[in-house]
């Protein structure tokens, strides 16, 4: 791995962690997209997935009391039912097509994010979408949105469902992590682009935090969605015109 791509897999986890912790969504949104373009698709999706996952973790442990434990146990199971068919079409898909499936989530991902989707059925529709939310994360890197949008048609108190959600995504995580290790994934190329992410991470928080206290939020959070949908609209046409 290059000097110069280190430094844009630096840039990119910055801005991923500045939006994060801004807007309160996005880090895999923002960071997938373009780390394809500077790492081969797999890395990418690998490297975010690790990067995601220790505030999941942080999460799950700072707000344990506050988990509902029987969505969590539905949620939790199915998410993970979905996890080994993740990891199986990382494996099998070649470059491009997993770049246009990246994509495409984060195209979908964004639009439901931006309409503030809700998808009613109840524990049914949770456990539906933990099953395509555990196989996202694990061949995209990409789980969110899709969660939140099931679990908003339960009502929970916003702290329960970030608890619960932490705990999901994870457990996700680390069978995930899992599986890479096991498919042979976790290659030298991720451990480079891991040594730029860390310092990125908490860079990000702290210029996160700043703007967070300057700026209007909500147009803030525009900002970002167009952002992706651009980002997303790239990805497609370099596919589809390569």
């Amino acid at each position: 791995m290059t000097a110069a791509v280190v430094a844009g897999v630096f840039l990119v986890l910055t801005l991923a962690s500045v939006i994060r912790t801004t807007a309160g969504f996005g880090f895999s949104l923002v960071a997938v997209p373009p780390l394809t373009l500077l790492l081969d698709p797999v890395t990418a999706v690998v490297v975010a997935a690790i990067m995601a996952a220790p505030l999941s973790l942080w999460i799950a442990v700072k707000d344990w009391r506050h988990v509902d434990r029987r969505i969590t146990a539905v949620a939790l199971g199915a998410g993970l039912l979905g996890v080994p068919f993740g990891v199986w079409l990382l494996h099998v898909l070649p470059g491009r097509a997993l770049s246009l499936v990246i994509a495409v989530v984060v195209l979908l991902c964004t639009l439901m994010v931006w309409r503030r989707v809700t998808v009613r059925g109840g524990l049914a529709a949770v456990a539906c979408i933990s099953v395509f939310s555990g196989a996202s994360f694990a061949s995209t890197g990409i789980d969110g949105p899709p969660m939140v949008a099931a679990m908003q048609s339960l009502r929970l108190p916003p702290r329960v469902q970030r608890a619960t959600l932490g705990v999901v995504f994870s457990g996700t995580s680390l069978a995930s992590l899992s599986g890479y290790a096991l498919s042979g994934r976790l290659t030298a190329q991720v451990g480079w682009a891991l040594l730029a992410g860390v310092p990125a991470l908490f860079i990000g928080i702290v210029v996160g935090e700043r703007i967070f206290a300057r700026f209007d939020s909500e147009r803030f959070r525009q900002a970002v969605l167009g952002l992706l949908v651009l980002s997303s609209v790239s990805v497609i046409a370099g596919v589809v015109s390569g």
